[in-house]
């Protein structure tokens, strides 16, 4: 269960207008929705059928027996579902409490796990010697690297499998390095485009997961082919762009149409052998990634 006290959930309730029974603006078929998405619950199931059975009361009971982990998941994607709902919906406003808004949100980072870091106390700094010119430039290359820290972060982008998506962030963790799951992350009012800028700042490499979750075809042809989702596609080009090719690959499962436009793009075909694991691996290595290659032994 998540250890949710007393008055964070009273924060929850308030901010989400849970006191008559309802759960943002979601109609029961949007709630189902969402935590069906986002974390593959069935949020009707017997289980969560507390008191009266209403969408409030089945977020309660979705407290008391769901992990932290998992409940702050789900507050991460109710957060941007209801900032939706602000922005596109004519009769609801919702809570615009910021200073609640942000209480919330301190309350998923304890959730998660998340500690905020400790400041470095300023130190007194020795007065600097003279140095020759050679041995100068020396240090000026060194203080570069000791001010560079390594990045240790890998952008997944993904369609709608599921099921891949799992493996290759388990694997990212599995070499030691930490996946970054765009939905996954706080949004802060920010648009998709500027979440995804504000994170790929952190990132080392990028993994794009070219999964047959569309159709299409030419105006010309009469078999649709499948095709990965149009924002794998956009998102590929923005992180080949950003990062370079070398630090980009793409992971293909299936059968499917490829870009045609992206030369000298590397593609990795994903099959249950996983071998694609250890050509992933390599290539993230030759990036520059600090990766544990004897953990796929």
């Amino acid at each position: 269960m998540a250890d949710l006290t007393t008055t964070e959930k009273k924060k929850l309730e308030r901010y989400f207008d849970m006191g008559g029974g309802y759960f943002s603006n979601l109609s029961n078929s949007d709630l189902e929705e969402l935590i069906a998405d986002e974390l593959n619950i069935e949020i009707y199931d017997e289980k969560y059928n507390f008191k009266s059975g209403s969408k409030a009361n089945r977020i309660r009971a979705f407290w008391q027996i769901e992990d932290n982990h998992t409940v702050a998941k789900f507050l991460i994607a109710a957060l941007e579902r209801d900032d939706f709902e602000k922005t596109n919906s004519y009769s609801y406003t919702g809570n615009t409490n910021d200073l609640l808004r942000k209480e919330c949100e301190g309350i998923i980072t304890r959730l998660m796990g998340l500690q905020p870091q400790p400041q470095p106390q300023p130190q007194p700094q020795p007065q600097p010697q003279p140095q020759p010119l050679s041995q100068t430039s020396s240090m000026v290359q060194e203080e570069k690297l000791v001010q560079a820290p390594m990045k240790n972060k890998v952008f997944i982008v993904h369609g709608h499998d599921e099921l891949v998506k799992e493996k290759v962030a388990r694997f990212v963790a599995q070499v030691g390095l930490v996946p970054i799951i765009l939905h996954e992350q706080f949004s802060g009012s920010k648009t998709i485009i500027e979440k995804i800028e504000h994170y790929a700042d952190e990132a080392c490499f990028a993994i794009v997961l070219y999964t047959p979750c569309d159709r299409g075809a030419k105006a010309t042809e009469n078999t649709p082919k499948f095709r990965a989702r149009q924002n794998v596609v956009f998102e590929h080009g923005y992180f080949i762009g950003k990062l370079g090719r070398s630090k980009v690959t793409a992971v293909v499962k299936g059968d499917i149409e490829l870009p045609n436009d992206f030369s000298g793009v590397v593609y990795e075909r994903f099959d249950d052998t996983d071998s694609w694991k250890l050509a992933l691996a390599k290539e993230m290595r030759g990036a520059g990634c600090k990766i544990d290659l004897n953990a796929l032994v």
